[in-house]
């Protein structure tokens, strides 16, 4: 009986030791594992994924290589040629790059330059750009962005695009080898605690991919996306994570400082997410429980 007694209660202090109150530390401890989050303002565990906490993943080497040097040097004109100044672009999901694109004038050639790209893959989209060239050479910046559900260029995998510069009928082309990123950038919201406060659970601020309706992500198997997380917001924060994306670190010290990347040993953390996944997480702090969290569904591409 007395052991029975004892064992009891190393048990209650094992599941109180390990339990993460969302409440603002009001409220009691549960055992979770369904589908959905607690309502807001309840208690939740830290789940199964707690033990992960102040860790990266294993590095997926896709998220940060560039691809391969085109081949081929492009064509010129009587009037005209260009030149870029990064011909491997490679830009992460949901995000941006901008290459200088130089043209370097002939035979005192004046005008203006309409440059396009061609050969991106689907999700991904060039912006008009147009260079006006009145002396020896001009520059603009051509914008190449990918969509957050874009997929991702599979590992050792590359567009291979053609840069073009027309004037009239005058062209001169430039090669480029590009490349998704299997990476996002998932993002604490600004003022999220007033986001939280209307104990709405899902809030398209993290990004309509994450909100609401959330988009899935897709990827090939065995080339995960990698997730790091920036805190928007002008207080720290940790990250509560469930179901394949791991709770941020509750060690003092450790939290996501404001404006600011979550950091593990001096560098961004990283979460490798892979097909089948479906996470979701909030802020492990303030009193509003689960309100204003996201959620990310990754599939494997058809």
């Amino acid at each position: 009986m007395r052991k029975a007694l004892v064992l009891g209660l190393l048990t209650l202090g094992t599941l109180v030791m390990f339990g993460c109150s969302d409440d603002g530390g009001t409220g009691g401890y549960a055992m979770r594992r369904n589908n959905a989050p607690p309502p807001a303002g309840t208690p939740e565990e830290h789940g199964d994924d707690a033990e992960d906490e102040d860790k990266n993943d294993p590095t997926n080497p896709n998220a940060d290589t560039t691809p391969p040097p085109p081949g081929g040097t492009g064509t010129t004109t009587g009037n005209f040629g260009i030149a870029l100044a990064n011909n491997t672009p490679a830009v992460d999901l949901g995000d941006k790059i901008e290459i200088d694109v130089t043209v370097d004038a002939k035979n005192g050639f004046k005008g203006d330059v309409d440059v396009t790209a061609t050969g991106l893959p689907a999700g991904a989209t060039a912006a008009p750009l147009k260079i006006s060239v009145t002396g020896a050479t001009a520059t603009g910046k051509l914008a190449i962005s990918a969509d957050v559900t874009a997929v991702p260029s599979a590992a050792g995998q590359s567009s291979a695009l053609t840069i073009t510069a027309k004037s009239g009928t005058a062209t001169a082309t430039a090669p480029a080898n590009f490349k998704i990123n299997p990476r996002v950038k998932l993002t604490i919201p600004l003022n999220i605690d007033a986001l939280r406060a209307a104990q709405t659970m899902y809030r398209d601020e993290w990004g309509t991919a994450f909100g609401a309706t959330p988009t899935p992500l897709k990827t090939q198997a065995g080339n995960p996306i990698s997730v790091v997380v920036f805190n928007a917001d002008s207080k720290q924060h940790i990250i509560h994570g469930e179901n394949g994306f791991a709770h941020g670190s509750t060690t003092a010290g450790n939290e996501i400082k404001p404006n600011a990347y979550e950091m593990t040993n001096g560098q961004p953390r990283v979460r490798n997410l892979n097909p089948g996944v479906n996470a979701r997480g909030y802020p492990h702090d303030g009193a509003q429980g689960v309100g204003a969290s996201f959620r990310i569904s990754v599939q494997a591409v058809q």
